[in-house]
């Protein structure tokens, strides 16, 4: 699903929260109207900065070793809260779980956030990240509002809640 966003235009790993406000706001608005274009949207944004693709599933240890891995499109982290950032690319761990709230409900969301942790705090020998805790909560919150309103909110929620301005 990536395009030619990924290292022609930008470089890998530059351009921050200002960029990806950008590239999602030029996908918000490309998107079709309904639930199905809202659905489309996820399914796209999920994939190219988190490197969730559901068809995968079927293939469990693929399908996590993505998940786990480098997505498509990375931005680095020039811009966001310095609260929410413990690694090179915090839109990853916040797109993951903008697709985790969006279709899970709430409580099922937030378990599967702590879980993701758990794992990675036996994963990483006892590091547990308050940053990811902290951007997966908003995650899970913006992709309640996505499911609820549709794409077009999801630009301003970024720049509000993800910004460190």
């Amino acid at each position: 699903m990536a395009d030619n966003r990924t290292t022609q235009s930008w470089g890998q790993g530059e351009g921050g929260l200002r960029r990806l406000i950008d590239e999602i706001s030029a996908l918000a608005a490309q998107a079709q109207p309904g639930w199905r274009g809202t659905v489309r949207f996820v399914l796209r944004i999920s994939a190219d900065y988190a490197y969730i693709r559901p068809q995968d599933a079927w293939r469990p240890l693929r399908f996590l070793k993505q998940m786990a891995g480098v997505p498509p499109i990375q931005v680095g982290t020039d811009g966001f809260r310095a609260d929410i950032v413990d690694d090179y690319n915090p839109a990853r761990h916040y797109m993951a779980l903008l697709f985790i709230g969006f279709w899970l409900p709430r409580p099922l969301a937030w378990l599967t956030l702590y879980v993701w942790e758990i794992a990675g705090f036996i994963r990483y020998h006892g590091h547990w990240s308050q940053p990811d805790i902290r951007c997966g909560l908003i995650g899970v919150r913006h992709g309640r509002l996505v499911r609820r309103y549709g794409p077009t909110v999801l630009p301003g929620l970024m720049a509000a809640e993800l910004s460190e301005t």
